[in-house]
């Protein structure tokens, strides 16, 4: 399972700002595993769907498996629900579209020790943050970033603006009820949509392309 190629990288990952972030909610693997452990917690889900229902109490509690033994079914499962939950989250409570790419929980599920499963796994970690930071308990998971050290905090900040501020990213639906705005600030919003619209386009085109192969 682990090897020379993926420790290296897995160390990496286990000391970057989003999963320090994520560990203010609570300790991996009991808090005593190896890096391996605590990354093998994080692709479960378990843990994860954990941190979702504290950033959102109010969930639609679906059965997740606590004990997923390496099981690829059982992890894409219980990452699926996440996902669900997270983008149902930003749609209904935060009026906000995610425009990325969601994660790819197939990926995570069957080869989540190679660079492409971290890839995934950090934009999992990437979009909880946007969820907690908006959320109802907002002040609360702040202050647990301030208590983070300069570099993580900052990291973790610029993390933020990722989905908080870069339209490409994730799309306020919340400006089309604001009545006063500009032309100025109106035309960029606009344009971004048109591009937004664009891509989907292309991406389904491709797809009914590829069907007829």
């Amino acid at each position: 399972m682990e090897n020379e190629i993926f420790t290296p990288l897995l160390e990496q990952f286990m000391t970057s700002p989003l999963v320090t972030w994520v560990k203010t909610f609570g300790p991996l693997a009991a808090g005593n595993g190896t890096n391996l452990d605590e990354y093998v917690a994080l692709v479960d889900g378990v843990f994860l769907n954990q941190v979702m229902l504290q950033i959102n109490p109010k969930s639609e509690s679906q059965r997740v498996n606590k004990k997923v033994n390496n099981d690829a079914s059982l992890r894409i499962h219980n990452l699926s629900i996440l996902v669900r939950q997270i983008k149902f989250y930003y749609q209904e409570t935060l009026q906000q579209l995610i425009m990325m790419s969601l994660p790819n929980v197939l990926i995570i599920g069957k080869n989540p020790f190679s660079e492409q499963g971290t890839e995934e796994v950090k934009k999992l970690l990437l979009l909880l943050l946007g969820c907690a930071v908006q959320c109802q308990k907002k002040e609360e998971f702040i202050e647990r970033i301030q208590s983070l050290d300069f570099d993580t905090k900052a990291a973790v900040a610029a993390h933020i603006q990722e989905v908080t501020h870069n339209q490409e990213n994730v799309f306020d639906l919340q400006w089309m009820e604001v009545t006063d705005m500009s032309q100025e600030e109106i035309e960029p919003l606009l344009k971004n949509m048109a591009l937004h619209l664009k891509r989907l386009i292309d991406e389904r085109d491709e797809h009914s392309e590829g069907g007829k192969d």
